[in-house]
């Protein structure tokens, strides 16, 4: 990754356009976060909502009042077919003139600085920019219960609360992911060839992209102030997929494609090799349980998602076949509850 700034980009505006993807069963999320994109100090030029199919229609979110205050709103309808596909339809419709790309879920807001902070960095010649962020209700931060906080609290300051990441790319990911999607503002040159991977169902999917993005990316900065605020109330985000549903074994599958594709592809440290390599053992190890809740409650479509598993991670077999037995002799061991 190269240390210089662009000096040909230095002091441009840049002009970005905001990508949300709408899969929705709740009233009112949309609307919440297209006013918070409204309300932003730099205004985008274009904001592009993809209705997925949602059980909600988009429409009945969007306003006259919405409309008036945001001119460059496109709002795009098609069959379900994922979060993936409904972030490149939505940047396969951006204007010539847009030159930077922010993301946002329709269930999040952003603080009115957040696209202002996004344009100090990429006019000071960033191509990667994300930011802090807080969940709904909550107070602390996400940089603050991140196991790299010390690392996003010691990088080089630029201007008020934006730094420069000077870490690597995979520190950013070897402990977890350092930022949350809906805060990442792209340099669109940067995105040239590149798409969200459609096959990936319920995670990985973003990582994947940013992994090739930020190592595309000369500078990459972010803001240490929380500028997203993450909702709960969202409908099929992987954060809802509670451990032994089939939603949970799906995730687990892309996290680990996700992760044994970058081990193959991109250079990573030797201490962030083996945290993933951890990682990649925790979920085997959490997609087992998951396995074994569904088959024995006999949920339908059990044997399609763990071949889908299977085929994301074909050693995942291998290790269930160490941890299968661990398992029936820790259930063995463990004491019985006394009679009554």
């Amino acid at each position: 990754m190269s240390t210089t700034f662009c000096a040909a980009e230095m002091g441009d505006a840049p002009s970005i356009a905001v990508v949300i993807p709408y899969f929705q069963n709740k009233g009112g999320l949309l609307h919440r976060a297209l006013s918070s994109v409204a309300a932003q100090r730099h205004r985008p030029v274009q904001v592009v909502v993809v209705d997925d199919g949602s059980p909600r229609p988009a429409a009945e979110e969007i306003t006259a009042e919405l409309r008036n205050a945001l001119p460059g709103l496109m709002l795009i309808r098609q069959t379900n077919q994922g979060v993936a596909a409904a972030r490149n339809a939505a940047l396969d419709a951006l204007h010539d003139d847009v030159n930077a790309i922010a993301l946002l879920d329709s269930d999040d807001y952003w603080e009115s600085s957040h696209l202002r902070h996004a344009a100090v960095a990429l006019s000071l010649g960033a191509d990667f920019f994300f930011s802090n962020s807080t969940d709904i209700g909550e107070t602390a931060d996400y940089f603050h219960q991140h196991p790299r906080r010390d690392l996003l609290y010691g990088s080089q300051p630029v201007r008020g609360p934006l730094a420069r990441w000077t870490y690597g790319v995979s520190a950013l990911f070897g402990a977890g992911c350092a930022f949350r999607s809906p805060t990442v503002v792209i340099r669109r040159a940067i995105m040239q060839g590149v798409r969200f991977p459609v096959s990936f169902r319920r995670a990985g999917e973003d990582q994947m992209v940013f992994w090739e993005l930020l190592m595309r990316s000369a500078v990459i900065m972010y803001c240490t102030e929380p500028t997203l605020v993450r909702g709960s109330d969202g409908m099929g985000t992987w954060q809802n997929s509670t451990l032994g549903s089939v939603a949970h074994l799906v995730r687990l599958a892309d996290e680990l494609r996700c992760r044994r594709h970058v081990l193959r592809t991109y250079p990573v440290s030797t201490v962030d090799r083996r945290l993933m390599r951890r990682t990649i053992a925790a979920a085997r190890s959490a997609a087992l349980y998951s396995a074994l809740h569904l088959l024995r409650r006999r949920r339908k479509d059990t044997f399609k998602e763990i071949l889908y598993l299977l085929r994301s991670d074909p050693f995942c077999a291998a290790a269930w076949c160490i941890d299968l037995p661990k398992l029936l002799y820790r259930r063995m061991r463990a004491p019985r509850p006394a009679e009554s």
